[in-house]
């Protein structure tokens, strides 16, 4: 590629990552072979393929046009449980699949980077109730101790879900939250 090809490639990409609805999902997926195949599903439409593509040397790539901000999925289509959510919005998105159980990753835009920020925070908080949970009390004492542990991290848990829903009530991820989040009843 010369000099002129590439300066005209750069500036095509320039233009259309300044319209306005416009998305890029730069996807990094090194677990996986050459030729697998990618989805991306909206949560609306979970049964409708929104697009597909391949990983070429442990990299995939979605681009396109939304007219809404949509929570969306992008998985791998033989290992459906090898998933990462997100938003789609206007912007660049990277997204870093893993093979289940490894927790995927995204990141480039205010809401997807604030939608990982929760998931890294609510996957810490789980990781010490799972710790509890697999370390049997020997004693009445260290039952109890045990269970105001796992209190105590639950609601760190759901305050955690609610404070994010409530900083970003004016955008997709709070009203997502608040769509589909139950605080539970604490006693």
């Amino acid at each position: 590629m010369n000099i002129k090809s590439l300066t005209g490639l750069a500036a095509v990409s320039f233009l259309l990552a300044c319209q306005s609805d416009f998305y890029q999902i730069d996807g990094y997926a090194k677990d996986f072979k050459n030729g697998d195949t990618i989805c991306l599903i909206s949560d609306d439409s979970p049964a409708i393929i929104r697009q597909q593509t391949i990983v070429e040397n442990g990299k995939f790539y979605f681009s396109g046009h939304t007219d809404a901000i949509r929570f969306c999925t992008v998985y791998v289509k033989h290992e459906p449980a090898s998933k990462a959510s997100l938003f789609l919005e206007p912007g660049h998105v990277a997204v870093e699949l893993h093979p289940y159980p490894a927790l995927s990753r995204v990141s480039g835009t205010r809401i997807n980077n604030t939608w990982q920020q929760l998931a890294d925070s609510v996957e810490m908080l789980s990781k010490g109730i799972f710790e509890i949970m697999h370390h049997p009390a020997i004693s009445a004492a260290e039952q109890a101790e045990h269970a105001r542990t796992v209190d105590s991290l639950h609601r760190r848990m759901s305050d955690c879900i609610l404070n994010t829903a409530q900083r970003n009530r004016d955008n997709p991820l709070g009203r997502y939250i608040e769509d589909h989040y139950k605080a539970p009843e604490f006693k």
